[in-house]
């Protein structure tokens, strides 16, 4: 019993040292042979150039604990980009380019030096920046009075996280007003997008589902009227197996909101 015991303490004492040497080959890692690569820039591959700081776009590289990184960017013209690189990883930055009423382009650079001072080549990347002409929606917000027979007034505009986007709802009020159908998802509210040449855009997207039941979209465009103040819109609604024909409506912004005369529009 006791030459076992005393095999078991040998063994216990090998396994100690063996794991307290493991620990040391841990802490000996050799930064020196880390070969440091930028292998992506993430991030969209077309934003606005508003040049507002506020809203700025994220980009990040693949992240590796005790790295710098340093970013640049600038636009097709070298003028530079306000960068912030993230505090906690510095592999993602917060990039506003300078603000542009053209289309141009824009590049982001970036270089890697590991925690053993080496350095890695630098990866760049080249965005398309789509022209940007700033509207003001807070004056836009509130109750619009629209022409024609789909619109149910008032037609109610609010703003959305984005820059120069609207949020319209009921512009496509005859869903309910004049189909009697009943938003059970969503509320038939789009979203219309202002650029450059006082242009909207209604992107295709979902408005909502009815009990009818059905599941309706919307895309369409118009213009801005920045000396009447009115919008002019041409949209299409679609719902399962077909579409409206091309609707167009004027909006008027107003204080008191019209009485809506029904119109019946037949799916």
């Amino acid at each position: 019993m006791k030459h076992k015991k005393i095999l078991i303490l040998i063994f216990i004492a090998l396994g100690s040292a063996l794991a307290f040497n493991a620990c040391e080959e841990k802490n000996d890692y050799n930064y020196n042979l880390i070969e440091p690569i930028v292998m992506s820039i993430n991030g969209p591959g077309e934003i606005a150039a508003h040049g507002l700081t506020a809203y700025p776009t994220t980009y990040t590289v693949p992240h590796r604990g005790g790295s710098t990184f340093a970013w640049s960017a600038k636009n097709a013209n070298n003028v530079a980009a306000t960068i912030m690189v993230d505090a906690v990883y510095p592999s993602r930055a917060y990039i506003t380019f300078p603000q542009s009423s053209v289309l141009t382009t824009g590049t982001i650079s970036v270089v890697e030096t590991t925690a053993g001072g080496l350095v890695s080549p630098v990866k760049e990347r080249t965005i398309t920046l789509t022209p940007f002409c700033p509207y003001n929606m807070d004056a836009l917000v509130g109750n619009w009075t629209g022409t024609g027979s789909a619109v149910s007034n008032p037609v109610v505009a609010t703003k959305t996280a984005n820059l120069n986007e609207l949020k319209l709802r009921t512009l496509a009020g005859f869903i309910s007003s004049s189909w009697g159908e009943t938003w059970t998802v969503g509320d038939g509210s789009c979203v219309v997008e202002f650029s450059c040449g006082n242009n909207l855009t209604i992107r295709r997207q979902k408005i909502g589902e009815t009990d009818y039941p059905d599941v309706y979209e919307m895309d369409g465009s118009g213009t801005y009227n920045t000396t009447a103040g009115t919008l002019t819109l041409t949209f299409k609604v679609y719902y399962t197996g077909g579409s409206t024909t091309n609707i167009t409506t004027t909006l008027s912004k107003s204080t008191t909101a019209k009485l809506f005369e029904q119109f019946k529009l037949k799916k």
